[in-house]
């Protein structure tokens, strides 16, 4: 049999997800372990077989903890930097291809649009999940399945028919099934996105689609084993420190409880994240760009307002962002050339409100919970941009911006962590130095750039690893940075 020779842009796609992978897995090794990574290290040296693995990710399914993939994630990478480093270098790089993928901008200039993209969150996210490790493996790998089912069924969203095939469903079911096992709001999205595509298919094509319904019964499955667990009984009934749900106070807990998060939710959602208020908004006034008449107009006005209130006004962002929001979803309705486009956008575009929704329901939440919708908004983003034809422009044009987004992203980012691995260093230098001698305390190094860290300089949760006798008998404190002195 002879194998076709690969096209230009699948070279070009080859090329930039090896170099890629350098450079991420680089990137990868300078991030410090922080905060409860330090408790998973621990955890981890104590794991030396798959059985051990198992044992312990079954415990924690029964008493504190149902999530079962990120755990084995989690735990099999604690005291194994290699396998850490890997894991966050291979779900990362899936990350930006599948985003690549599903807004059909592809090859090595989508590759560094989404490098860009994916690098480029909010800090307050970006130091809840790249560079730590236990909001990493919670968050991004059901990211990366539910992109990776979408780009699977995305015949489906763009109005076509669905090549069905057993590989494909065996696909969709174990993907479907892995991503619920994680965070909780992604496992009740993957379970609407699923039964939301099924039901789209049987109405557009009058058939029901077995690709989707395996996807849908692996989410169902999965989500039946992650809430089973009997943690959950004690979030349920308000029983832990940890986590409550508003369900304890009918349903006027669950208002109380909307009101206590949407801001929360607003501020990670959209109202903090420039990148993506300022690129929707300059992208669908360029698909409206030679429109004409009073409804177009008002929508570019009302578009272009709300987006400097998010930049400018403090006061009653909320606000401007609803009336923003409601504005960009018209104007995307009526100014998309094309269904495929059209329903990719608003598709994606709703998606991230969903994925967001439940999350106004339960205690604590943190900027690393709106990740999917973070990314699920960029998604959206791009397929703007994908109707914006931008391969009609001159090449090195298509070349220049991404490039430049892309350095300028991976440049900003070893900048930083650069500094922060060599103080990581010697801290560990100097905890393993008073391991050795016996001593009792150990005064190490605050990290400087702490802003682009969670929990950096936690002195309990780092007595986690380093004691002599029990963890916390090592009194550890912190002096400041080199850059600070």
């Amino acid at each position: 049999m002879t194998i076709p020779p690969l096209k230009r842009e699948q070279k070009e796609t080859l090329l930039g997800l090896s170099l890629l992978f350098v450079i991420l897995f680089l990137l990868c090794r300078l991030f410090p372990l922080v905060g409860d990574d330090w408790y998973r290290e621990a955890l981890g040296s104590n794991i030396h077989s798959p059985a051990e693995l198992i044992r312990e990710v079954a415990y924690r399914w029964s008493t504190t903890n149902s999530r079962i993939f990120a755990n084995i994630l989690a735990f099999s990478a604690g005291s194994r930097p290699l396998l850490r480093e890997l894991y966050q270098t291979s779900f990362t790089l899936a990350l930006i291809a599948l985003l690549s993928r599903v807004t059909g901008i592809k090859g090595a200039r989508g590759l560094m649009l989404w490098t860009a993209g994916v690098l480029a969150l909010p800090l307050p996210i970006f130091s809840q999940i790249h560079s730590w490790a236990a909001g990493f493996f919670v968050f991004v790998p059901p990211t990366v399945l539910l992109l990776g089912c979408l780009a699977i069924v995305q015949p489906v969203i763009d109005g076509g028919e669905l090549t069905e095939s057993r590989l494909r469903w065996v696909a969709l079911f174990i993907m479907g099934f892995l991503q619920e096992l994680a965070a909780e709001h992604s496992a009740l999205f993957g379970i609407c996105a699923a039964g939301a595509l099924l039901i789209w298919y049987r109405l557009e094509r009058k058939k029901w689609s077995p690709s989707l319904i395996s996807m849908l019964i692996g989410c169902v499955l999965g989500a039946a084993l992650l809430f089973a667990s009997p943690s959950y009984r004690l979030i349920g009934s308000g029983g832990t420190d940890y986590y409550k749900t508003g369900l304890t106070g009918g349903l006027g807990g669950l208002i109380q409880s909307a009101f206590r998060n949407l801001p929360t939710i607003a501020k990670y959602f959209i109202l903090d994240c420039p990148v993506l208020y300022w690129s929707l908004t300059l992208l669908t006034l360029l698909l409206g760009l030679r429109l004409r008449g009073a409804l177009n107009w008002l929508l570019k006005a009302v578009l272009a307002a709300g987006c400097l209130s998010l930049a400018l006004l403090p006061a009653h962002r909320i606000t401007a962002a609803f009336i923003w929001a409601l504005a960009l979803a018209a104007a995307l309705f009526l100014w998309l050339p094309d269904r495929i486009s059209r329903a990719r956008t608003l598709f994606f575009l709703f998606s991230a409100l969903t994925a967001a929704g439940p999350l106004l329901f339960v205690n604590p939440i943190g900027p690393r919970c709106l990740l999917l919708s973070y990314v699920l908004l960029l998604a959206a983003a791009g397929s703007v941009l994908k109707a914006l034809k931008p391969e009609s422009l001159p090449k090195p044009a298509t070349w220049l911006a991404p490039a430049a987004l892309s350095l300028t992203a991976l440049a900003v980012c070893f900048a930083v962590f650069v500094p922060i691995h060599k103080t990581e260093l010697q801290r560990t230098e100097i905890l393993e130095e008073a391991m050795a001698s016996g001593a009792k305390k150990a005064a190490v190094p605050a990290y400087d750039n702490s802003r682009w860290l969670w929990d950096a300089d936690s002195a309990f949760k780092l007595g986690q690893y380093y004691y002599h006798e029990a963890p916390g008998d090592m009194e550890i404190s912190f002096e400041p940075g080199p850059q600070s002195k």
